[in-house]
């Protein structure tokens, strides 16, 4: 499988995504391993590698003695291309196994748009996509996420559903499947007796007596949480370390599903939490620590928490974020401090433009709230704000969409009264109602009425200092179908993967979905524009999250009286159902409570005090020019991906390098020349500037023990002060070549003299979507063949010149290959040859 995988990726972008082999992933030997889990999730890998559900899985399973978890993600579409292509079966990553050899595969099902992605995975995985089709020996298919808590759209595709925190399940589902190897059957039946988990081919969803009960967390303060993260090879969506400060939400908003299914609140206290990211950055050689949970700004100990993270990471220029801000001037102090290290971005989400409507949707920020935390904002520096809304909320009237426009004017003349003119990104979201919210039983507007009141914003939302952004309300609206519906819906699901439905991310069709809800003979809009009777049977009723549907239904009342509801954390028992008493002190106590008079007598400043920009004294430094191998295994990271493997390993290590100064501070260190993707090289060159005494042997030492496999330093040498580095004369390549057939080899050398004759050798290039036609001759210095030792091969030697430009191998071979129709590269291999300055390291 390897060796297929290896074929095509030279074909495909971003090929460092499907390698495996990243710093920190697990391996498990077949010895090791009696069952193997793939952990599979329905997007490509940058967003799925973004994951903290994922990640905590991954860690929990392979915790356990005898499982190996493995990863699978999407591929992207030209990675599926090329696998449907050579008929390369979905295949994992640690050790490149089909995932139809897995006994257990796991779906995340985060967003109900991934549905689709999840019926494509199985079929290039070679699973049958119907549940009732697949055999004994077929893997036993498992889904969890939010979207379970209504999992009847996918039930005829997924054998057992996971509902609540996973990482209190999956011990459980891997002892009941080892007590019942072979019987598929058997193992179904186990499944269905261990709380929280849904067979939908046992349970008969007609018996309201016997609801499924989410299982959740209640001791979070030690709840498993992995020790050392994956470190991917290339850059993903959220690429630092996610510390979960706190799991739940009791802000009440009615429309935010996941703050009704993850209740209670549950927070790690700060002594936990300083532990956890101090091993988290020392295993991973991150930048930032981000302080994710749903209402960041909400958990009791955050100003300390934020304070002494920084106190104790800043010398290492470790920044943190704050993904979710309250709209409040405290939280923008708080914020505030962050820019010690580096400067982030501000977002609040009012949600709705008048505060009629945000009373109804339960959204307690003012008018106030928000200007009082602009202000704060631009008093500090920042000059750009992002705020996101809502349209289509229920009662929701053309003077709310007017609103939008007039709070989003006053955020503008913040700027402008303060003279510090303010830029406003402003992102519209259309309503979709969800199951377990006070806004399940709603309909969601239908599409051309959204648009109308899109065309309402635009004209007041025009200017050179406000931008607007809005979701597709088509998209939207299957969202809000997959989200509230029955059985009946796999019939649409399946239609439109048939149709072409994969990814819907990024390929989102309202046509085929159209196409989709007539072929399986269900109108769309009656599904999505209409609202659920109270009384009526809900899809989702067997499922019981904990929020009560007694208490959905008041709020919902509350909602057209525009009455609001308190934060229960901080006022009276609201009455919701999830017993938050039964949870004990370890969930309910506040941080002050339990996490220790150091880190807040420690923690300094308090919020709203000024934080002073600090400037690091410019040190002394020196620098070390270093040899470094890229072998094999990393032959498919590319030039950005090496620097940030560096970087990390820097950090890691503790190696003191110099950084610049200002905000968003980097490591000054260079990789020299790019080498072209899927190439390898024996002497590539790196340039650090460090601080202080430089011990060359403990640095190269200390920087190999923390780089991913295939990058390891070879030699440094400490520099002259006035040395400015490295100039390359040419290097020189060695390429292998796959010949179309035998007798290949002749017509391959008179390609080469013939190329060699010629005064001039034109090709396109295209760079920032521009292209133009340049002469590589002049970049062709030698170029020689001979036999490779595998039969059917050759290697073709070049000497490439750096000059204003430098030619690259492909373009050589692709000059070749016009002359011998079929030739192929198999692999590349650089070998430098450099000329440097007066200047430069004697022994270079």
């Amino acid at each position: 499988m390897r060796d297929r995988i290896e074929a095509v990726l030279p074909r495909v972008a971003k090929p460092a995504r499907y390698i495996g082999g990243e710093l920190n992933s697990i391996a498990k030997a077949a010895e090791e391993a009696s069952v193997r889990i793939a952990l599979a999730f329905p997007d490509v890998y940058e967003v799925g590698m973004s994951n903290l559900g994922l990640r905590i899985l991954y860690h929990v399973l392979n915790s356990i003695d005898g499982v190996a978890a493995e990863r699978v993600f999407a591929p992207a579409s030209d990675m599926e291309g090329e696998m449907r292509r050579e008929r390369i079966p979905l295949f994992s990553l640690e050790s490149s196994l089909p995932v139809k050899d897995f006994e257990l595969v796991g779906f995340s099902l985060a967003y109900e748009m991934t549905y689709t992605t999840v019926l494509n995975m199985l079929d290039l995985a070679g699973i049958p996509i119907p549940a009732r089709d697949r055999s004994d020996d077929a893997p036993i298919v498992i889904a969890g996420g939010h979207c379970a808590t209504n999992p009847e759209p996918m039930a005829d595709f997924i054998d057992a559903f996971v509902i609540g925190d996973g990482e209190e399940v999956v011990a459980e589902l891997v002892d009941a499947f080892a007590a019942n190897r072979g019987d598929r059957a058997g193992a179904l039946r186990a499944f269905a007796a261990i709380d929280g988990v849904y067979v939908p081919a046992i349970y008969d969803a007609a018996d309201r007596k016997t609801p499924i009960r989410a299982r959740w967390v209640r001791d979070f303060e030690n709840a498993p949480f992995p020790e050392a993260l994956v470190v991917p090879h290339t850059e993903i969506v959220h690429d630092r370390v996610a510390l979960e400060i706190m799991r739940g939400c009791s802000r009440g908003c009615r429309f935010c599903q996941a703050g009704m299914i993850t209740r209670p609140v549950r927070e790690r206290s700060l002594a936990a939490l300083c532990r956890q990211a101090g091993t988290l950055l020392d295993n991973s050689g991150y930048d930032e620590i981000a302080l994710t949970s749903l209402s960041s700004a909400d958990y009791s100990g955050i100003a300390d928490l934020v304070r002494e993270l920084i106190d104790c990471y800043e010398p290492r220029r470790v920044g943190v974020s704050l993904p979710s801000l309250r709209a409040d001037a405290g939280c923008v102090h708080l914020a505030e401090q962050i820019q010690r290290v580096r400067k982030s971005g501000l977002t609040f989400a009012p949600e709705a433009g008048t505060q009629r409507l945000r009373d109804v949707i339960n959204k307690n920020v003012t008018d106030g709230d928000l200007l009082a935390a602009v202000e704060a904002a631009v008093d500090a520096g920042w000059r750009r704000v992002k705020l996101y809304f809502m349209i289509g909320l229920p009662t929701e009237t053309d003077d709310d969409i007017r609103g939008i426009a007039d709070l989003v004017r006053k955020v503008v003349d913040v700027g402008r009264k303060r003279g510090r003119p303010l830029a406003v990104n402003v992102t519209i979201s259309p309503f979709v109602p969800k199951p377990h919210t006070p806004f399940q039983w709603r309909a969601m507007v239908e599409p051309g009425e959204l648009d109308r009141r899109i065309s309402i914003l635009r004209p007041l939302l025009r200017g050179k200092n406000i931008s607007l952004n809005w979701h597709e309300p088509a998209c939207s609206r299957v969202e809000a179908v997959l989200a509230r519906g029955d059985r009946s819906l796999s019939r649409v699901i399946h239609e439109a993967w048939k149709r072409g439905g994969n990814l819907e991310q990024d390929n989102f069709d309202a046509s085929r979905w159209e196409a989709a809800f007539d072929a399986a003979g269900l109108d769309i809009a009656g599904c999505a524009n209409r609202d659920i009777p109270l009384d009526a049977p809900l899809a989702w009723d067997h499922i019981d999250v904990g929020v009560s549907k007694q208490f959905l239904a008041r709020e919902n009342a509350k909602a057209d009286r525009a009455e609001t509801t308190p934060d229960c954390r901080w006022a009276e028992c609201v009455g919701c159902g999830v017993g938050c008493r039964r949870v004990g002190e370890s969930a309910s106590q506040r941080v002050g409570e339990s996490a220790g008079q150091r880190v807040g007598e420690s923690a300094g400043q308090r919020v709203g005090e000024t934080v002073p920009n600090i400037q690091h004294p410019t040190p002394v430094t020196r620098k070390v020019l270093c040899t470094f191998r890229k072998g094999p295994e990393a032959r498919w990271l590319g030039h950005l991906d090496i620097v940030r493997a560096f970087e990390r390993a820097v950090r890691m290590s503790g190696v003191n390098v110099a950084y610049s100064q200002g905000f968003n501070p980097r490591a000054r260190l260079s990789v020299v020349s790019a080498l072209p993707l899927g190439a390898t090289g024996e002497n590539e060159l790196l340039v650090l500037q460090l601080v202080g005494d430089v011990d060359l042997v403990d640095t190269a030492r200390r920087l190999n023990r923390r780089l991913p496999e295939g990058l390891s330093i070879t030699r440094a040498e400490l520099c002259p002060g006035d040395y400015r580095g490295p100039v390359l004369r040419a290097s020189e390549y060695v390429v292998e070549v796959a010949l179309p057939e035998p007798g290949s080899f002749a017509a391959l050398r008179a390609a080469v003299d013939d190329l060699m004759r010629q005064a001039q050798i034109e090709r396109v290039r295209e760079s920032g979507g521009k292209r133009r036609t340049i002469d590589i001759r002049p970049g062709i210095e030698r170029l020689s063949i001979g036999p490779a030792p595998a039969e059917g091969t050759a290697l073709i030697s070049m000497t490439l010149p750096h000059r204003d430009f430098t030619v690259k191998p492909s373009e050589v071979i692709g000059v070749l290959a016009a002359a011998v129709p079929g030739l192929t590269t198999r692999s590349a291999h650089r070998r430098r040859l450099i000329i440097t300055t007066d200047n430069s390291c004697p022994s270079f």
